[in-house]
């Protein structure tokens, strides 16, 4: 088995382990797992006998779950004790579960944790597994303190890179030769089926499908394109080329879809309800194409291999874009773009794109692939 070299910037010098047991903390969200997918993946080609757990947040733990190399998923239930901290009366249960959380946590004698989230709550549960080496990033390129809990740290050689770069980082300098590979996803036959099922129903099997994600969580609401500029490209992708259109959604996502549905002149299908990320991915590998936002299924498309446009508004795409060569970014240069904010009173990096902006990208995509679709 391959060793582990560990250097920090705290001066206690070099030590060599054989870990048997690894804690990977990525809490959330959708893109951010998919980012964090090639460094596991080349940890696990490391060390193919080292027991390897991932620390994810109850709402996206069955798209780690779909991970292959991963011997066990640790749920971190923040949704649960989200809602009932709402209710005094919770208050006594949720003091019960976090000791016997964090009991069962320390339990697993992990050797080594990769905080990859590198925020003061995946410093706090990395410190409270009891491991005496916790490796994350520097200070400067993790937030809220997060270096504090950490006892090994990296730095990456520069501030501005992707995302996925940057996870790999976290690996080298652990001393595992790391390279980029595309995350592959393991589905159930009863998940595919389902989408099958749906596909048939629905008469989709006939023509290439475009597949349209036009929601973003409400964290990310301020990243969301119009609905009349989705009906606009949607009737033109229709025209122009053929395509049966389809718009994903989940939670309250699905008002949007229908939204952007009324508008067009041409009739467009939404799918059916994705219980799961992995009826999501099973969906997302019948497209032909994909076009989203700066969001979770975008990442997802690209890295399934969907040719991809993601329309990106305040966001660097140096740092968020979606990594593969498959896929194409639209967004405008403006003064105030890229930027970091939460909110924006006028958000014009994501409004003044327009449908032919986004179906310029298409054509382009299409050359660029030599795709007949």
């Amino acid at each position: 088995m391959n060793s582990l070299k560990f250097q920090t910037n705290m001066h206690i010098g070099k030590n060599i382990i054989n870990p048997k047991n690894i804690l990977v903390i990525r809490l959330g969200a959708m893109g951010d797992i998919i980012h964090v997918i090639p460094a596991v993946k080349n940890v696990r080609e490391a060390l193919p006998e080292c027991n390897i757990a991932w620390l994810v947040e109850d709402k996206i733990k069955d798209l780690v779950e779909t991970v292959p190399g991963v011997d066990e998923v640790i749920v971190f239930p923040r949704k649960r004790w989200q809602a009932w901290l709402k209710r005094p009366g919770r208050y006594f249960q949720i003091i019960s579960e976090m000791i016997v959380f964090f009991r069962q946590l320390r339990a697993k004698k992990y050797d080594v944790v990769l905080d990859f989230h590198g925020n003061f709550k995946s410093g706090i549960l990395g410190y409270l597994s009891a491991s005496k080496i916790r490796a994350g990033f520097s200070r400067g390129y993790c937030k809220e303190f997060n270096y504090l809990f950490t006892n090994v740290r990296i730095a990456p050689q520069q501030k501005a890179m992707h995302r996925i770069e940057k996870y790999l980082s976290l690996v080298r300098g652990l001393g595992i030769k790391a390279h980029y590979q595309k995350p592959v996803f393991s589905l159930s036959e009863q998940d595919r089926s389902y989408i099958n099922d749906f596909i048939l129903q629905n008469q989709l099997d006939q023509k290439p499908m475009a597949i349209l994600h036009p929601g973003t969580s409400l964290f990310g609401k301020y990243k969301r394109w119009s609905p009349e500029k989705y009906a606009q490209l949607s009737d033109k992708l229709i025209e122009e080329f053929g395509y049966a259109v389809v718009f994903t959604w989940s939670g309250k996502e699905y008002d949007i879809a229908e939204d952007i549905r009324s508008r067009m002149r041409f009739p467009a299908t939404i799918s059916c309800k994705t219980a799961s990320v992995k009826q999501l991915i099973a969906l997302l590998q019948r497209a032909s194409l994909y076009i989203g936002g700066d969001t979770g299924p975008t990442h997802l498309a690209s890295c399934l291999g969907i040719p991809t446009i993601a329309i990106f508004g305040p966001k660097d795409p140096v740092i968020y874009a979606p990594y593969d060569d498959n896929s194409l970014v639209v967004r405008k240069d403006i003064d105030c773009s890229p930027c970091e904010k939460r909110r924006c009173d006028h958000v014009t990096c994501i409004h003044s794109i327009t449908p032919d902006d986004v179906y310029a990208k298409v054509c382009e995509l299409r050359k660029k692939r030599s795709l007949t679709f």
